[in-house]
C-alpha cells in the first residue's frame, strides 16, 4: 500500500467518515446514560404489576 492509497483512505468520504463517527458516539452515550440510571421511570420495575387485592371475608350474618 502506497502512501497515497493510505492518505486516500482517510481523505475519502470524510464528511461521512465524521458524521458516522458523531452518531456512533451520539448511541453510545445514550447507551451508557440509560444503563447509569438507578431507577427505572414508567413504572418498569416491581410496582408495574400490582399485588392482587386480598378478599374481604365478612362474619357470618352481615
Amino acid at each position: 500500500m502506497s502512501w497515497d492509497q493510505f492518505k486516500n483512505l482517510f481523505t475519502r468520504n470524510w464528511k461521512e467518515k465524521l458524521l458516522s463517527l458523531v452518531l456512533a458516539f451520539l448511541f453510545w452515550f445514550m447507551i451508557k446514560g440509560h444503563a447509569a440510571r438507578t431507577n427505572m421511570p414508567y413504572g418498569y420495575g416491581s410496582e408495574r404489576f400490582g399485588r392482587p387485592a386480598l378478599p374481604q371475608i365478612l362474619p357470618p350474618g352481615s
